[in-house]
This record gives C-alpha cells, sequence and structure tokens, in this order.
C-alpha cells in the first residue's frame, strides 16, 4: 500500500520530534549533523536542469533595408523542484538509517577484520580498540569492542524494524536496515 503525503509528513514530524532528545546525548553529535544535512537537502530542493532558447530579431539592415537573418542563443539554468512529503520522508529514512544503524555494522567489520589478522585466537576473542580523539588522547567513551557493539545494537534494533518497516512502503526504497544486525 502506497503511504499518503499527509501520511509522509505525520511521520516526518514525529520522527524530528524524538531525535533532538537522542542527538543531544554525548557522543551523538553526527546525528544531529546528519539532520542538518537533510533538512538543508530538503530546503535546495532536487536540482532540474532548464535549457532556454532566446530568438533574437538584429532589427533591420540599414544598407539593404531587409531584416537580418534572426538568430538565437541557449543558456543552460539549475532550477529546483521541491521534494515531495514521501520523497522527504524517503530521505530521512536514510539519514537515520546511517545515523543509527550503520555505526555497529562499520564497527562490526572492523573488529572483524582485527580479529582475522590477529595472530592467535586467544587475541582475537579479547579484541577491544580504543580511539584517539583529535588531540591524539585515547577517550574513554570512544572505545569498541563486541558488548559494545551487542549493547548498541540491541538498543537500536527497535528504530531498525520500525526504519525496515517503513522501507517496504510503496513509494520508498526498498532497505534491509534489520539484516545489519551483529552475530555476536
Amino acid at each position: 500500500m502506497a503511504i499518503t503525503e499527509k501520511e509522509a509528513g505525520l511521520l516526518i514530524s514525529t520522527m524530528l520530534g524524538a531525535i533532538p532528545e537522542e542527538a543531544l546525548r554525548p557522543g551523538r553529535l553526527s546525528i544531529a549533523d546528519l539532520i542538518s544535512q537533510w533538512r538543508a537537502e530538503i530546503e535546495a530542493g532536487r536540482p532540474v536542469d532548464r535549457k532556454l532558447t532566446v530568438r533574437q530579431s538584429p532589427g533591420l539592415d540599414e544598407v539593404a533595408g531587409v531584416p537580418r537573418t534572426r538568430t538565437s542563443s541557449t543558456g543552460e539554468f539549475v532550477g529546483k523542484k521541491e521534494y515531495s512529503k514521501v520523497e522527504q520522508l524517503d530521505l530521512l529514512v536514510e539519514a537515520l538509517g546511517l545515523a543509527f544503524i550503520a555505526p555497529q555494522m562499520m564497527a562490526s567489520r572492523f573488529l572483524d577484520t582485527i580479529e582475522r589478522f590477529s595472530s592467535t585466537k586467544q587475541d582475537a576473542e579479547s579484541v577491544s580498540v580504543s580511539l584517539a580523539a583529535a588531540g591524539g588522547a585515547a577517550e574513554p567513551s570512544l572505545r569498541v569492542d563486541w558488548a559494545t557493539i551487542a549493547e548498541s545494537t540491541e538498543a537500536t534494533m527497535p528504530l531498525a524494524h520500525l526504519l525496515n518497516e517503513l522501507s517496504q512502503e510503496d513509494g520508498l526504497r526498498k532497505r534491509a536496515f534489520t539484516e545489519l544486525r551483529v552475530a555476536i
């Protein structure tokens, strides 16, 4: 069943209303950034190329007293077409998937790669990575291990199911957010 423009608008309002509380948590600034990018994309609209042809009449040839040959010029301009509410919802679903669901998948693949290249099985089982901030010092909140990934995945699964369900609606791109689930 296709989602209507009115339903899409209500879903957008509801989803955006729930985001600020989550986005204010420490370490979640990227979520706020993705929502800001979504808003900017919606405001900018979809670019539409337009070709305009202008015919010019150069007037009379003063010597011969006859009209000169008409000329035409073309120019390419970029206009904008506003996104429909359904298209806006589709873009928002994509942004929320990137903000909340994709990080677990990336962290899981990151640790998988480290484990694959570990020298012993014991090293692979106890993999934990501390990430350094821009200043170079490792921050305790920037630690990635299997327990953290599992905890994060469990916390975001309800959202993943909701986004997955929305993605099955006609008019939205098909996505499978629940397939990103990390196998622990």
